[in-house]
């Protein structure tokens, strides 16, 4: 599995949204730059043969592609056309062009129309794949999800709303940062000891935990440049009363 960075835009805040409401609000034009989930491919793969000396086995094969942006997966695109592989051949998969704010694709292969389909390469980013080697099997055979997980917020099969990661970014709005980087280490641990923990599942908390952590960046970088920007100037403030009070502060224009 080719684990790919999350792809968070700039938040686009104003030095007037910064002085507004500072870093939270940062954070909350970051999640909504960067939360809705990307598209799904609409076009089908096209295949092809090509080669010799390949150990795919012979048979008609047909594809179907998603595309990850770094926080998760989108459905899977339509089936190909089938394509006729002998003994020895290679299949040569051909992508859509991805869409706007996926950055790679995965590619799930059957010997049907309508599946199933097992998971033979993770990360594409060229725009043809080769695969030459027969598919996973058994325990290791993974199919195309049945949820979006590209948005900071999904509802899966069930009609339930996941919204990980933008929890896990409103954490540190909180002051509970340490309990993201503490669940996602937990589990890792687990994972790490052998625990009967999925490695998928382990992948997407990972992402979870990344994507939040890259906004929180984000929001820092975005701060730094409007600051660097708009450094205002110091001034001499006095202010009256029973005992009149200088001090010098930092005004904008």
């Amino acid at each position: 599995m080719a684990y790919t960075n999350p792809n968070i835009a700039t938040s686009g805040a104003t030095f007037a949204n910064l002085q507004a409401g500072g870093l939270s609000n940062l954070l909350e034009r970051l999640i909504t730059v960067n939360g809705a989930a990307t598209a799904a491919p609409t076009a089908a793969p096209t295949l092809a043969e090509s080669g010799s000396g390949g150990t795919l086995p012979a048979a008609t094969y047909y594809v179907v592609v998603t595309e990850t942006n770094g926080v998760g997966e989108t459905t899977a695109s339509p089936a190909s056309t089938g394509q006729a592989i002998t003994l020895g051949e290679d299949l040569v998969v051909t992508f859509p062009t991805l869409k706007t704010g996926n950055t790679a694709r995965n590619t799930y292969v059957g010997t049907a129309s309508t599946g199933p389909f097992t998971l033979a390469a993770t990360g594409t980013t060229a725009a043809t794949l080769t695969i030459s080697a027969p598919l996973p099997s058994g325990s290791y055979a993974v199919g195309p999800p049945t949820m979006n997980s590209t948005g900071f917020t999904s509802v899966d099969a069930n009609g339930i709303t996941l919204n990980f990661v933008e929890s896990n970014i409103r954490a540190a709005e909180r002051g509970n940062l340490q309990d993201v980087y503490r669940n996602a280490a937990q589990t890792l641990d687990a994972w790490l000891r052998g625990d009967p923990v999925s490695s998928a599942g382990i992948i997407a908390k990972m992402h979870h935990a990344h994507t939040a952590f890259a906004v929180i960046t984000q929001a820092f970088a975005d701060a730094g440049t409007l600051i660097d920007a708009n450094a205002g100037s110091f001034h001499s403030s006095t202010s009256g009363g029973v005992g009149t009070v200088s001090s010098t502060v930092r005004t904008w224009p």
